[in-house]
C-alpha cells in the first residue's frame, strides 16, 4: 500500500481507480475553459468529475477524503500532442532491449505522469509495444499518462533506414536491420511513395484497423526535408481512410508546399507545421486556410534562450535556421488566431549520450526534445511570444483533446469528464514557469505518488562515467 501526504495527512490510497471520493478545496480552479473560481471545490467520484464550484455551491459528502489545497491552483492535466515515447535509436539500445521496448516505454510515460502530462499522444513509434505499454497502463498494471499512439509514420521507414539512422546499418546484420525496421514499418515504409492511390488505400484500410489511435503520414521527406512525399491523390486516400475507421488523421511537414497540400488533403492536425524550411516562412494566406479551416498545428516552440544559444553554439545544425523561421511562422500563427498545440518531439534523454554530443552547449539550454522537460520549455516559449496565458494553458490541455477529438472525456475540469488535474503551487496564468510548481497530480481521480515515478528506469537512470 502506498502512502500520500495531503493535507498534513498521511492518507494511503490503494483502491480501484474510481473507487473513492476526493474532494479538492480551497485553491483557485482555472478549469480550462476560460472559467475559474477562487476557493474552490472540486469534487470527485468514480474517477470522473462529479462536480466544480466555489465553496459554498458544492456539497461535498461526508465519506470524501479532502485535499486542502488552500492558496494552490488547479489547471486540467496537462499534455504532449507530438512525442515520442521510444525515441532511444542508439544500437546500443536498439539491441540490448529489442524485446523490452515497451518498458522503456512505460519509463518515459511515469516521467510524463511526475512531470503532469496525464495524456500524452505518441506520434511515431514501435506500434506493438506502444500498445503493449498502454494497454498495461489503462489496465492498473503500470503507472504513467495515458498513451495514444499512431504507430508508424506512414511513408517513412524504420529506424535503420534512410529516413533516420542509415550510417549504423553497416555495424549490425542485415538480418537485425531488416527486423527492427519492419518492427516500425509494418508494410506502411517507403515502398508506399510508389504506389498508385488505390495500392495506398488497401494497405491504409488494413493498417488502421490494427489498433492505432490515430494516423501520421509523411507529406514530405524527415532527412531529406525538402522533399514532397506523396501525391495529393494518395494524401487524400490516407486521410479517408483514417476518417474511414474513424480515427483522427495528421501528417509530418517541413515545407510550404507540403503544408499547403495536407491542408487541401483534409488532415485534422498538422504536426510542427511551424518548420516551412531554412528560408522561407509560411504565407499568410496559408495560415489563414488553417484557420477557416479549423486545422490545428502541433508546433515546436522554443525559448529565445535557446535560439541564441542555437545560433551562438550549433549555427551549423541543421534546424538552427530551421528554428529561426520558425518564430517568424508561430508569431503569425498566434495572430492569426491558429490552434495551436503545445508539442516536443521529446524522448529520454540518454545522459551518456548527451555527455558525448557534439553540441552539448546549446543542447543543455532549455531543452526541447528532453522528456519532461520539453513542454515546460515550451509553455515558457509562447508566453515569451505574446501568446494570451490562458491559450497557453488550453494550448496543453482543452486544445489538444478537442484537436484528437477526445474532449469529451478530457481537457478541462467540467462534470462529467475523466478527473485529470495538476495542483500547482503558483498561478501559471501570471508565469508560464510556474507550470513546474506541481504540488500533486490526480490521473483518473487516483492521487499519483510523484515520488515513486519512474519505477524502474532503464535509460534516465544511466549514469555518466567520471
Amino acid at each position: 500500500m502506498k502512502g500520500w501526504l495531503i493535507g498534513g495527512f498521511l492518507m494511503a490510497i490503494a483502491l480501484p481507480v474510481g473507487a473513492q471520493t476526493l474532494a479538492v478545496t480551497g485553491a483557485t480552479i482555472i478549469d480550462g475553459t476560460g472559467e475559474s473560481f477562487k476557493e474552490g471545490v472540486l469534487l470527485i467520484e468514480d474517477g470522473r468529475i462529479a462536480a466544480v464550484g466555489s465553496l459554498g455551491s458544492v456539497r461535498i459528502p461526508e465519506s470524501a477524503v479532502r485535499i486542502d489545497a488552500q492558496g494552490k491552483y488547479v489547471i486540467p492535466g496537462l499534455m504532449d500532442a507530438n512525442l515520442h515515447l521510444y525515441l532511444n535509436l542508439d544500437l546500443e539500445t536498439l539491441i540490448k532491449y529489442e524485446d523490452r521496448y515497451h518498458e522503456i516505454i512505460l519509463e518515459a510515460a511515469q516521467i510524463t505522469l511526475k512531470t503532469g502530462q496525464t495524456t500524452v499522444f505518441d506520434t511515431w513509434g514501435p506500434r506493438a509495444a506502444l500498445e503493449r505499454a498502454r494497454d498495461m497502463i489503462d489496465a492498473g498494471q503500470a503507472p504513467g499518462s495515458r498513451i495514444y499512439f499512431a504507430g508508424n509514420i506512414i511513408g517513412f521507414s524504420g529506424p535503420l533506414s534512410a529516413d533516420f539512422r542509415a550510417q549504423f546499418a553497416p555495424h549490425v546484420s542485415k538480418a537485425f536491420v531488416k527486423r527492427i525496421n519492419a518492427t516500425w514499418e509494418e508494410r506502411t515504409g517507403r515502398e508506399l511513395l510508389w504506389m498508385s492511390p488505390d495500392s495506398v488505400r488497401s494497405i491504409m484500410r488494413e493498417y488502421a484497423a490494427r489498433g492505432m489511435d490515430f494516423l501520421k503520414y509523411g507529406a514530405s521527406g524527415h532527412v531529406d526535408m525538402n522533399f514532397v512525399s506523396f501525391s495529393p491523390r494518395v494524401q487524400k486516400v490516407i486521410v479517408e481512410e483514417g476518417h474511414r475507421a474513424g480515427i483522427t488523421v495528421q501528417t509530418h511537414t517541413t515545407s510550404v508546399e507540403s503544408l499547403d497540400m495536407a491542408i487541401e488533403a483534409g488532415v485534422d492536425i498538422i504536426t510542427h507545421c511551424g518548420i516551412s524550411g531554412p528560408t522561407t516562412p509560411i504565407p499568410m494566406e496559408t495560415i489563414q486556410k488553417m484557420v477557416d479551416r479549423d486545422i490545428a498545428c502541433s508546433i515546436l516552440p522554443i525559448t529565445r534562450s535557446r535560439m541564441d544559444a542555437l545560433e551562438k553554439d550549433a549555427p551549423n545544425a541543421t534546424l538552427t535556421p530551421y528554428m529561426k523561421i520558425g518564430e517568424v511562422n508561430r508569431t503569425n500563427m498566434i495572430k492569426a488566431g491558429v490552434t495551436l498545440l503545445v508539442s516536443t518531439d521529446a524522448g529520454i534523454e540518454n545522459p551518456v549520450l548527451r555527455a558525448e554530443s557534439a553540441t552539448l552547449a546549446a543542447d543543455t539550454v532549455d531543452a526541447r526534445t528532453k522528456l519532461g522537460e520539453g513542454h515546460f520549455n515550451a509553455l515558457v516559449a509562447l508566453e515569451e511570444m505574446g501568446m494570451e496565458p490562458m491559450e497557453i494553458l488550453k494550448s496543453a490541455t482543452s486544445h489538444v483533446a478537442r484537436a484528437y477529438k477526445m474532449d469529451g472525456e478530457f481537457g478541462t475540469l467540467e462534470v462529467g469528464k475523466i478527473a485529470d488535474l495538476v495542483v500547482l503551487d503558483a498561478n501559471p496564468l501570471e508565469d508560464a514557469r510556474n507550470y513546474r510548481s506541481i504540488h500533486l497530480v490526480v490521473k483518473d481521480g487516483q492521487v499519483v505518488d510523484l515520488d515513486a515515478l519512474p519505477v524502474a528506469p532503464i535509460i534516465s537512470s544511466m549514469v555518466v562515467p567520471n
